[in-house]
């Protein structure tokens, strides 16, 4: 029998992303990590208004967005 590959993927460290200044804003990737969410779950919920908006950080429409550190903190706080 063949060992399988094992995956080498990077466990995120939760209390860096957590410790983070809460002025600032999380990239979509990254909060995926800190609420071990889906992207697609996380974009249906901010659509529907049960999570914290994707903001555009940009004048750019294409231009990068992010969500805000505070509100993501708080609605993990709050979340059942």
């Amino acid at each position: 029998m063949q060992d399988a590959k094992r995956s080498r993927r990077r466990v995120p460290d939760k209390r860096r992303l957590i410790a983070r200044d809460p002025r600032g804003f999380y990239s979509m990737k990254e909060t995926c990590e800190i609420t071990s969410l889906s992207r697609g779950t996380i974009t249906r919920m901010a659509e529907r208004g049960t999570f914290p908006k994707y903001l555009p950080l940009t004048d750019d429409p294409n231009g990068r967005k992010g969500f805000r550190v505070l509100e993501v903190i708080e609605w993990l706080a709050n979340r059942h």
